[in-house]
């Protein structure tokens, strides 16, 4: 009996999931957490592709879940969602970088004092305006342990880098690859399913092979010069259009991202 063509989706997902698996090992998760993540995801899905409500018989033929594991996801408590947004301190940096007010005449970020005094900005003030829900002497020490502030003789601080890149393995490090993972496919995964007319998000990368080693360094640090400013001049403009909505009730949510992938394949011995 004939089945058909295999959809190519199943042939891709087994190297979509290899770089999760990585992670997932090299942080303890093992199967039974990700299998019970992974029926979460799918029940959601479910409920997501319907336009009413639907029945846990309808979710359970959609997703291949038992009936008793749909009824038992969807009754569960769980807890409200984390905040997938950049963290704090990475907010706080953006913002200290590109907020007139705590720049000087070279538009380079200005070095802070606490409190404000003479008019002039403190990093308490920078905080509130930034919107930061916690209070800014943990924001400040986590700037500091990150090495991306320092306090001067004088006791003012200087930010020394303008892109907050949290410790590896860190929960900072964690919220960053949940929010912008997430954010790049759910953007790749519209475009996969989208109908026809749909509109498609903008999902493109240069891809190339046999290049040397020196050419793959050069491209390299073109693309990191190129995306940084890229980055840094959408972060100014989306700064802007956050104050000029901030007292009007938008719900409206925006991420644009890039990445690199320089890679040298090990030649294996046969």
């Amino acid at each position: 009996m004939s089945i058909g063509p295999k959809d190519p989706f199943e042939t891709a997902l087994a190297d979509l999931l290899i770089p999760l698996a990585k992670a997932m090992v090299a942080r303890g998760v093992t199967i039974g957490t990700a299998t019970e993540a992974l029926k979460k995801a799918l029940v959601s899905a479910a409920e997501e592709a319907s336009d009413s409500t639907v029945s846990d018989s309808k979710v359970s033929a959609l997703t291949g879940l038992h009936r008793k594991d749909v009824k038992r996801l969807r009754n569960e408590d769980t807890d409200a969602p984390e905040k997938r947004s950049c963290s704090a301190a990475a907010l706080v940096v953006g913002y200290w970088s590109t907020a007139p007010q705590f720049l000087n005449d070279d538009n380079a970020p200005r070095d802070l004092a606490r409190k404000s005094a003479d008019d002039a900005p403190g990093f308490d003030d920078l905080v509130r305006q930034a919107r930061i829900d916690m209070a800014p002497g943990t924001v400040l020490k986590t700037l500091v342990d990150q090495k991306l502030v320092s306090r001067l003789e004088d006791g003012r601080y200087r930010l020394l880098s303008n892109a907050f890149v949290p410790t590896a393995g860190s929960a900072e490090q964690v919220a960053a690859y949940r929010a912008t993972l997430s954010a790049h496919l759910a953007a790749a995964t519209h475009n996969l399913i989208a109908e026809e007319e749909t509109p498609r998000h903008f999902d493109r990368a240069v891809r190339y092979t046999h290049l040397s080693a020196a050419s793959v360094e050069e491209l390299r640090a073109i693309s990191a010069k190129k995306a940084q400013k890229m980055l840094q001049d959408i972060n100014v403009r989306a700064r802007q259009l956050q104050d000029q909505d901030q007292d009007s009730d938008q719900k409206g949510r925006f991420a644009a991202g890039t990445y690199i992938l320089p890679t040298f394949p090990e030649d294996k011995e046969g």
